[in-house]
This record gives C-alpha cells, structure tokens and sequence, in this order.
C-alpha cells in the first residue's frame, strides 16, 4: 500500500498586534458555561473484544481487493473529470459505464463484516494464549514460547481449524525458532551493553569535572503497527491487539477469585507470532468467502452472515459438532447485536441533542435523497422495459420468418 503523504508544514502566521491584558476575572470563563468534553469510546470496547474491528476491515479490503481493477477506475475517474471539464457528455456518459461494469468486480463488505471477523479472531487469539499458557504451567515455565503453542493437542482447540493451514503454523520449525530466540537473545544483550558502556562512560567524565551526565532515554518501544514484512503486503499488523487480548487473558479471574495467568509472561516473540496467524486467518476467511459471494450468490457485498458460513464449513469439516459450531457462531451474533444497539444508543443520544430546525433539515434532505433514489429506479425500471420492448419485437419477427419458411 502507498504510503501516507505528509502534509507540509504551513508559514507561520504574523504576530498579532499587542493588546491590553483583560482582568484575570473576566478572562476565566464560569465553570458552568463550560461544556462537558466528550470522551471518543473505541467500538472494540463497546463490543468487548481486543481486537479491533477497524484493523480487520483494513486487512479484508486488502485481499477482497483487485489491485490492476482499482488501478483502472482511478484513471477512468481521471478522465471523467477532463470529459466533464470539456463538457463532452457522451464520452462521460460512456466512461461513467465502463466504471460501473468494473467496479461490479470488486466486493465490498458490509459494516458487519469486519465485526464478525473480529469476533473470530478475539476467540482465536484468546483460545491460543490461554493454551500455550497452560502448556507453560505444566512444564513449570513461567514465559510462554511459540514451542507452547504447539506442544501436545492444539488440535482439539475449538477454532483450530481457522488457522492450521496458515503460513506461519504449517510452516512452524522447532529449529528456526531455536536459532531465533538465540539471535534475539544476543542482541537484547548488545544492546543493554551498549546502554551500560555509555552511561558509565558519562559518568567517569561528570567525575572527571566534565557536564553532568545526561540521563539516559528509556528504550522506545517498537512501533506495534509498523510493517513487519509477514502481514502479506498490509502495512499494519495486529501486535496491539494481540497485547489487548493478552491483558484480558491475564486478568481472567476463576470462581474461587484466583488469577491462574495473572504471573505469566510472554515472549515478543509469541505476540508477533500470533499477530501474523491472525493476518493469515483473516486472508483465508476472506478468500473462502468472496467464493461464496462471487461464485454461489452473486452478489457484491460480503456480510457478517458469510463469514459465520465459511467459519460453520471450516468447523463442520474438522468434525465438530452441532453444538461447538453453534456455540461459536454465536459469537458473532451477539457481537453484532451489541453493536446494532450501541448505533441504535448513540443515534437516539444525537436526535435529543437537535433542535426542531435541524430535525427538518435532515427530514428535507432525506426525503429528497429517497425521491433521487425512486427517480432512478423508474429510469432504470423504464430503460429495462424499453430493452423488453425491443428484445420482444426481435423474437416476434424471428417467430414469424420462422412460421413463413416452414409453410
């Protein structure tokens, strides 16, 4: 994907001319004139979940996407601006067609969508966690490794089957991982060697009578949203999300008030790990279900229903049962009703908030997009009667030269 364009930095503006300084009293505005700030809630916790709905949409516009068709709308938009400029009707009229013949190639997704994407891969990242937790437990570790993660039955995991085929699972190697580890293990030790040498270094020059030694930055963390190479091709990773979810899973809380997780830790490693299988799953998903919509229904929007279909034939096919897939697939449901309620919430929160006139604003401007809407449908409904009309005419005659020669 391209990158961002950075937005130049603008003049600075004039120096305003001076003014005598108001009292201090009238300067402070009353406390109760004040309005309240508004505090921007993330739908990921509206929804309950770690992982965020907006980064799956990213990635399933990436693969439901066709790069060479995308490339080819923008640069016939380009030239419906020139025909428009030059007021050349016919050519903008034909232009605009070829758009719309292109653009019913492409699959778009409903705002469901990636909400049930998400859903899965909360559950996902939450069953594998907790697993290659357990798995640490029972070898008396105290640090998750991605060898966890494959150690005795992750099979039996209900949602195993959305991610065994991923790359980075099938192609898991003990030995890579190995080799791995000791690289990170060697630089992590470079590093904090280098840190020691130069702050001890300072100080032997603050004892020398030089500056005082300057404190030494803390270590910045790496970018959790930055490329990092094995997302296929999307600049933007889950490694957030994945620590979301890992919170979550170490807060976890059992009958008796115990904590089982709340000491475990996890290698970075692991969280990249999970990270590029929740990529990956998210790429199968998507791909299995533009087969249902292009091929089976026909259709140009993906919903939330075709995702739970791929989920219910990966899960049926893996020999789960009846009441695991339905267990699962409801998931997604309930998700989706929290989040048609949360819509339906902040939508009657916004009417409150607006006048009478505004109210028949927004009543005027929707009644005339609904009368935009019909006019268009009888265009439509008028051309295709038109079409009817000539296609009926053609098998008329055809029947009749038809009847002619057999006489």
């Amino acid at each position: 994907m391209p990158a961002k364009k950075t937005t130049p930095a603008k003049p600075a503006a004039k120096a305003a001319p001076a003014t005598k300084a108001k009292p201090a009293a009238a300067a402070a505005a009353p406390a109760e004139d004040a309005e309240p700030k508004k505090h921007r809630v993330q739908l990921a916790t509206v929804l309950g979940i770690g992982i965020s709905q907006a980064r799956c949409a990213t990635h399933l516009k990436y693969y439901l996407g066709d790069e060479a068709v995308e490339a080819e709308i923008k640069e016939l938009r380009a030239e419906v601006k020139a025909a428009t400029e030059a007021k050349e009707e016919a050519k903008v009229a034909d232009l605009k067609a070829q758009i719309s013949e292109k653009s019913k190639t492409l699959v778009r997704t409903s705002s469901g969508t990636p909400i049930a994407a998400a859903t899965m891969m909360n559950s996902l990242v939450i069953e594998l966690i907790r697993y290659g937790m357990d798995q640490a437990i029972a070898g008396q570790r105290k640090i998750v490794e991605v060898a966890h993660l494959h150690e005795n039955s992750p099979e039996s995991l209900s949602l195993y089957p959305l991610f065994d085929k991923c790359a980075s699972w099938a192609g898991y190697d003990p030995a890579h991982e190995e080799e791995l580890k000791k690289q990170r293990t060697a630089q992590n030790k470079a590093a904090k060697d280098a840190r020691e040498a130069k702050k001890k270094a300072a100080e032997e020059e603050e004892k020398a009578g030089g500056k005082p030694a300057a404190k030494t930055p803390a270590k910045a963390a790496p970018a959790a949203d930055a490329d990092d190479g094995e997302s296929g091709g999307v600049k933007t990773t889950f490694n957030t999300y994945v620590e979301n979810t890992l919170k979550t899973v170490k807060a976890e809380e059992l009958p008796d008030g115990t904590k089982p997780y709340a000491t475990m830790r996890v290698s970075n490693r692991v969280r990249e790990y999970i990270s590029d299988m929740v990529a990956e799953a998210i790429a199968r998903l998507a791909c299995l279900a533009r087969i249902i919509v292009t091929y089976a229904m026909d259709v140009r929007t993906m919903n939330a229903d075709h995702i739970k279909v791929v989920v219910r034939m990966l899960l049926t096919d893996a020999g789960r049962s009846e009441d695991q897939i339905e267990e699962v697939t409801q998931q997604i449901d309930d998700k989706l009703k929290i989040y048609h309620d949360h819509l339906e919430s902040e939508k009657a929160k916004k009417a409150e908030e607006l006048t009478d006139e505004k109210k028949a604003e927004i009543a005027q401007k929707k009644a005339e997009t609904e009368i935009a809407r019909k006019k268009k449908q009888a265009d439509m409904a008028a051309k295709r009667a038109v079409e009817s009309a000539e296609k009926a005419k053609a098998l008329r005659a055809e029947t009749a030269k038809l009847e002619a020669a057999t006489k």
